[in-house]
């Protein structure tokens, strides 16, 4: 069958590869669409992380089992730990990812556990049932202690996380606003409900928030998410653009700033984003899709070209 494969460094090839072997309790998918994450990019940027060359990447798919459409999902817990029990794979210990630990979603079919299978309801276009993965993390990042939804967020990014987060929010009826330094991002946001949208944060123009999502992940949009918040505010950091850096410590503790980092998503989580695909609200525009034997350009396009491109998907 034919796969996308990372062979380190910027090196990827669509090539012939064997067809998937499954373990016990495994199952074989065939993939009607898989999307590349930023976390895909993190390899081709040099940043593999656990990655190990030669793999096929990708955890972001829909496909299809005995004739039935399903999602996967990718997060692979230990099944023995309290946190899977309690659906928290992503609070496991050991979990394993698909794309990362072992063989990905960028290929005609691939093997995975059978209770990674998410059955998709009649009617749901592929092309909204391959973001459950990715909108999964941001309904995880969003679920905050208590019932209540904070009224105004600030949303640094708008890659395909940001855009997201900006959506739920704006769903839930808050008022978002969106920076991120391309205006070809910005008009996303704006168009998908954001408030005000902008390249920088300066407080005198848009005033303090509630929470504050960090999609991005850097020193410098640490720092401008603890200074757009209001005492005992919150910053929830989703994007990994740096591994680690200097933090503005002291303001966190004199303004009782909570920090989270959130990592994935629980089953229910999961679950939640697949029903709100379900809506036909609201239309993804800024999404590409080209076959699989042009996927070696499409890393190259969302690397050098992100004005152009926000997120593809791959079709084998």
């Amino acid at each position: 069958m034919r796969a996308l494969v990372w062979q380190g460094g910027q090196r990827i090839e669509c090539s012939e590869v064997p067809e998937p072997t499954p373990a016990a309790h495994e199952v074989v998918v065939d993939v009607e669409l898989a999307g590349i994450c930023g976390s895909d990019l993190h390899a081709y940027r040099g940043n593999p992380g656990p990655r190990v060359p030669p793999l096929v990447l990708g955890h972001e798919m829909v496909g299809s089992v005995d004739g039935s459409t399903v999602v996967v999902n990718p997060l692979i817990g230990c099944g023995k730990c309290g946190q899977c029990a309690a659906g928290n794979e992503n609070l496991c210990s050991d979990w394993q990812l698909v794309g990362m630990h072992r063989p990905g979603v960028f290929a005609e079919r691939v093997s995975v556990p059978e209770r990674c299978i998410v059955q998709v309801a009649p009617g749901v276009p592929a092309t909204r049932a391959v973001l459950a993965e990715p909108l999964a993390c941001c309904v995880g990042a969003l679920r905050f202690d208590g019932d209540e939804s904070p009224e105004r967020v600030l949303v640094l990014g708008c890659g395909p996380l940001g855009l997201l987060v900006s959506m739920l929010v704006v769903r839930r009826g808050g008022e978002v606003v969106a920076i991120d330094p391309l205006s070809e991002r910005q008009r996303i946001a704006q168009a998908g409900g954001a408030t005000m949208v902008a390249s920088a944060y300066t407080p005198t123009d848009h005033g303090i928030f509630d929470v504050a999502v960090d999609a991005a992940g850097f020193e410098s949009t640490w720092k401008v998410g603890i200074d757009s918040l209001r005492p005992d505010g919150e910053l929830v950091v989703l994007g990994l653009g740096q591994p680690e850096g200097v933090f503005p410590m002291a303001v966190v503790v004199r303004r009782a700033i909570r920090v989270r980092g959130h990592f994935a998503y629980s089953r229910a989580d999961f679950q939640e984003a697949l029903d709100i695909l379900s809506d036909p609200n609201p239309a993804f525009d800024w999404i590409d899709e080209v076959p699989l034997g042009d996927g070696p350009e499409a890393f190259a396009n969302l690397v050098d070209r992100p004005a152009r491109f926000t997120k593809v998907l791959l079709r084998p």
